[in-house]
């Protein structure tokens, strides 16, 4: 890897472990937002029409474009090994936004799987890290 690499590398590290579980995390909550908005509207056409005016609809495909453009960004600068797990934190954040903002019962399984999540994102890290 040449140097600017390494360089551009170490610079799109913080946006993996920062920015892309956190927009994962609100493309999930405006997925929420979207399912109980739709509740009660006839799967058909109809539907369609109503999911497209959707203000939550519209905002979600918009953070999915931002999603998709800072993925783009940190794998032209990180392998896909060393970016992929990462993305796992947002399975971690989704059960804490779960439990605090929408008011969702946090189970045993759930604290241990996310502790379970979180020690194989570091291990993960700390191999890449050594490399």
């Amino acid at each position: 890897m040449t140097s600017a690499a390494l360089h551009r590398a170490r610079a799109a590290r913080p946006l993996v472990w920062l920015a892309m579980p956190v927009m994962g995390l609100i493309n999930q909550y405006l997925a929420v937002r979207t399912a109980h908005a739709m509740q009660g509207v006839p799967l058909g056409l109809s539907w369609l029409a109503a999911a497209i005016r959707s203000p939550w609809v519209q905002t979600w495909i918009g953070c999915e474009i931002v999603t998709f453009a800072a993925w783009m960004v940190v794998l032209s600068n990180l392998s896909l090994s060393a970016a992929f797990p990462m993305t796992a934190l947002g399975y971690v954040l989704v059960i804490g936004m779960g439990w605090t903002v929408l008011g969702e019962p946090v189970t045993l399984a759930e604290i241990v799987g996310g502790a379970a999540i979180l020690a194989g994102v570091w291990l993960l890290g700390e191999g890449e890290a050594a490399e």
